[in-house]
C-alpha cells in the first residue's frame, strides 16, 4: 500500500546547512521532510572553525553552546613554507 503524505518543505541533506534549515523551519511552523542518502554520521571534520555569522545564527537558534562544546580544539601547528 501506498501512502502519500503533504509537506511544505523537502530538505535533501542533513549536513549543517540542512539541519540548520530544519530548525528554522519548525521554529515557524513550517512542515518539512528531511532526507539523508547517508545511513550512518559523517565522522571526521569539514571545517576547522565556525565563523561569526554562522556563531550568531546558531545563538538565535538557541544550539551555539551545545556546538562548541562538542566542539574539539585545532592542535598547534607551524605552518611551513
Amino acid at each position: 500500500m501506498t501512502r502519500y503524505t503533504t509537506t511544505d518543505v523537502l530538505i535533501c541533506g542533513a549536513g549543517v546547512t540542512g539541519l540548520t534549515l530544519a530548525i528554522e523551519l519548525a521554529r515557524h511552523g513550517v512542515s518539512f521532510r528531511l532526507i539523508e542518502k547517508r545511513t550512518t554520521p559523517f565522522i571526521g571534520s569539514r571545517g576547522k572553525g565556525i565563523q561569526p555569522r554562522t556563531q550568531e545564527i546558531f545563538e538565535d537558534l538557541g544550539i551555539l553552546n551545545k556546538v562548541v562544546a562538542a566542539g574539539g580544539s585545532i592542535p598547534d601547528y607551524e605552518p611551513t613554507v
